[in-house]
């Protein structure tokens, strides 16, 4: 167990940048394919045309992602004012749409280092066996009913015990 947590600690590390890309889509180019762990914000709007901005999630669900406007009421005259919700900010979209005749909307698109990606994380109390390993490795579960003394378990069905808990864990042993 000490030479693959001494192996672990000695893997070299592999570090990359996060990219961050503009798009501007105009009603004559309409679409824009974007991957599911990317950060989509749109940046700038057509306030005057006002193109409806659509996105689609990995599930086929369609998200509104069109800037709302609204009116005010100055004394006995109305005014019309922007109330700018830039950046919209979606993740987890294949695509984007602008549907509108004319008008155009800017969208930032940022691609997260492959390290922030959370599937590339391990969890702190996973075993890992590294690809770069020699020899064998033996993985045991155990069982424990306080903690401090543990005995071997298998895998399978286990029933509540009436005023004991029982505690689990896999270790790995190096043979």
């Amino acid at each position: 167990m000490i030479a693959i947590a001494v192996l672990m600690l000695c893997w070299p590390f592999k570090g990359t940048a996060q990219v961050t890309q503009f798009f501007t889509l105009y009603a004559a180019t309409t679409n824009l394919p974007v991957q599911p762990n990317q950060i989509v914000s749109v940046v700038g709007y057509d306030w005057v045309d006002r193109p409806s901005l659509s996105g689609n999630l990995t599930d086929g669900t369609v998200i509104d992602l069109t800037p709302v406007s609204s009116k005010i009421m100055l004394g006995s005259s109305s005014a019309q004012t922007i109330s700018s919700q830039i950046p919209q900010i979606a993740t987890g979209l294949t695509n984007v749409t602008l549907s509108a005749f004319s008008g155009w909307a800017t969208f930032q698109i940022t691609t997260p280092a492959s390290a922030n990606v959370v599937s590339n994380y391990v969890p702190a109390d996973a075993i890992v066996i590294p690809a770069s390993a020699t020899g064998n490795v033996q993985i045991i579960l155990e069982s424990s009913p306080d903690l401090v003394n543990w005995t071997v378990a298998s895998p399978g069905t286990y029933g509540a015990s009436a005023g004991t808990n029982r505690f689990f864990r896999v270790r790995a042993a190096v043979n």
